[in-house]
């Protein structure tokens, strides 16, 4: 029975005496008054003894409920002491919450730095692999280069080792040159003799420009021995074709015009060209 139940129950209780006493007072101020006073009397102590248990009940009801409000104040207090207890740990769990969401905070920056940074060292690979490519193409070229300048000195060496050979023939075909102007009584000064060179040459046309009448690029140079306006002999086997002179010198090769008034035939590519004498 809970505590509602139990102070209605003592109300009940009192209402019972209220209704006997009046009972008693009305049967009092009846004509059978000693019959029924005797009755009512009995009635009453009934009712006393009534009322002495109800006064009892509602005594150990009174106890009961002093005990049940102790019992919730006791429970009360111990709620009480529960929720503070678990407010402190909410407050607790709410701190080390903040926390977590500080770290987590902290740890999202530390991926978005992170993910920048690997984005920055992906953009770094893809230069680097660019430059690479790029490295390599240029190794590749300069190999390339470097194939074609090892060919190029081979033909040099090749083209040095001809010359070497021309230079012994043109210092014996100097000395022997020397040798029959002395005979001769002539002097070895190339400038007494104009337009011849210094010694004896020979080499062929290379290309023929603007005609037959026109310019001439030929195998030998100032290397070999030419100045500017020697003039030479050109010939095809047996056939002599003219003259030319020379207008310009590169160290191997150089530009000659014809002379319309020494030509005999028509100047082509691989002709001849000479001076075996001087004047």
């Amino acid at each position: 029975m809970n505590l509602v139940g139990k102070i209605f129950v003592g109300i009940i209780a009192l209402m019972s005496v209220v209704c006997l006493t009046l009972s008693v007072v009305s049967y009092a101020a009846h004509p059978n008054y000693k019959d029924k006073n005797v009755a009512l009397n009995e009635q009453l102590n009934k009712a006393k003894d009534e009322a002495q248990k109800l006064t009892s009940q509602k005594a150990e009801l009174a106890k009961k409920i002093e005990d049940e409000k102790q019992t919730y104040v006791n429970m009360i207090a111990a709620l009480r002491t529960k929720t503070d207890a678990l407010q402190a740990e909410n407050d607790s769990l709410k701190a080390d919450l903040d926390k977590l969401n500080e770290d987590l905070a902290d740890r999202t920056d530390a991926v978005f730095a992170n993910t920048k940074y690997v984005t920055d060292i992906h953009q770094q690979l893809e230069n680097a692999s660019d430059e690479l490519k790029k490295a390599q193409e240029l190794r590749a070229n300069y190999l390339r280069d470097l194939a074609k300048t090892m060919e190029k000195l081979h033909e040099l060496s090749a083209v040095y080792g001809d010359l070497q050979d021309q230079n012994t023939e043109l210092v014996k075909s100097y000395d022997d040159a020397l040798t029959v102007l002395n005979q001769n009584g002539l002097s070895a000064d190339a400038n007494q003799y104009g337009d011849l060179p210094q010694y004896p040459v020979q080499g062929a046309v290379e290309t023929v420009e603007e005609g037959a009448d026109g310019l001439l690029m030929v195998s030998i140079g100032s290397d070999d021995g030419l100045s500017e306006h020697n003039k030479l002999d050109v010939k095809r086997g047996d056939s002599y074709l003219g003259k030319i002179e020379v207008i310009t010198l590169e160290p191997n090769r150089a530009v000659c015009k014809v002379l319309p008034e020494y030509r005999q035939g028509v100047i082509q590519e691989g002709d001849v060209v000479y001076s075996t004498r001087l004047n």
